[in-house]
């Protein structure tokens, strides 16, 4: 069907007919469901000066505005941004915790680097309750309540016995959190409201990059870390996690939309695993890419300062700390999801 510039299929039109019989015109929701070719054979087509209408076979007509195509379209390319990958030696975006709460435009251009970039710190959070939550609550981002921890928080310190590395005053290496879930947070801020130590510097990798450079550079590699299924673990006394994917997830594109790399609690392969050895080859070569501090931009938090993650991407570490002092990062977990909304709104990319 020709609609201005336009070479439309019948379908897509009959579809999103903006008629109150066929959708809420308020909130553009459906209401006609197609359930056969015949539901969007056409009768009719006239061209009137402010409008196009179509009357179709089963004799509902439908009036479309001459810039309807247009505006569906921008609606069907809506949020297709582009990550901006980055290496080591990447100058990670800061902005205040009173510039991001007080203006607008300071929020607007923070979160939106955030989406961009997959990280973002935020210098000067108030440690005293609600501190991190309240943080989170003012932007309006939803805390994912998980197993571990009091509430809606985690406070990792370091314990007589951990359960996991993080509770040791060792370096951790570049990792994802809550790999034992077959869909993690795929948004994390870790906030440090405690530190009598030294050391303990923050260190976060780009997965994506890493991914695509390897892509680029062993593709059977690739493949093999997209396609064959893992299993990670995590539990506690009384809590448990399992999952099974591959580490790397594709969108129909064929482009990373997301990863989860946990060294610490990945399960062992099965042994009828077909490409058992190629996927430890292949394992190896990604291990070593994502710990070369060639790809880890590194910063310093002082008392109050947190960082934000796009946890499906960007994975995170430290350096050791010196034993013996007070140190508490508070972690809280959250879909990634409402973040794009939120710079949607902001941006005034809704449409």
């Amino acid at each position: 069907m020709k609609f201005g510039q336009w070479d439309v299929p019948a379908a897509w039109m009959r579809l999103h007919c903006p008629c109150e019989d066929c959708s809420l015109p308020e909130i553009g929701e459906r209401r006609v469901l197609l359930t056969h070719p015949d539901d969007w054979s056409v009768d009719t087509v006239a061209e009137n000066p402010d409008a196009v209408v179509v009357t179709w076979a089963s004799g509902h007509q439908s009036r479309y505005p001459l810039d309807f195509v247009d505006l569906m379209e921008a609606k069907a390319n809506r949020r297709r941004w582009e990550p901006s990958l980055w290496s080591g030696g990447h100058a990670v975006h800061e902005v205040a915790h009173s510039d991001l709460l007080a203006d607008s435009d300071c929020r607007r251009d923070a979160l939106r680097a955030y989406r961009d970039e997959g990280v973002l710190v935020i210098r000067g959070v108030p440690t005293a309750p609600p501190s991190t939550e309240g943080l989170l609550d003012t932007l309006r981002i939803p805390i994912w309540e998980g197993p571990f921890g009091e509430g809606r928080v985690v406070d990792t310190r370091v314990q007589a016995v951990a359960y996991n590395v993080a509770e040791t005053a060792e370096a951790l290496p570049p990792h994802s959190d809550l790999a034992g879930y077959q869909w993690p947070p795929s948004g994390q801020i870790l906030h440090l409201t405690e530190n009598e130590t030294e050391g303990g510097d923050s260190l976060v990798v780009d997965s994506w990059n890493v991914l695509e450079q390897l892509r680029h550079d062993h593709p059977d590699m690739f493949d093999v870390l997209a396609e064959v299924v893992v299993s990670h673990r995590l539990f506690s006394v009384d809590r448990e996690t399992f999952a099974r994917a591959p580490l790397v997830r594709l969108d129909g594109a064929g482009n990373v939309n997301g990863f989860r790399f946990s060294n610490q609690t990945i399960q062992p392969l099965p042994l009828d695993e077909p490409r058992l050895d190629e996927w430890h080859v292949a394992y190896a070569e990604l291990s070593r890419r994502l710990t070369d501090p060639a790809s880890a931009a590194t910063f310093k938090l002082g008392v109050g300062d947190a960082y934000l993650t796009h946890a499906h991407r960007v994975l995170h570490g430290r350096t050791a700390f010196s034993a013996g002092g007070a140190r508490c990062i508070r972690d809280a977990y959250f879909e990634f999801d409402n973040v794009l909304a939120i710079v949607d709104q902001l941006t005034g990319e809704v449409v």
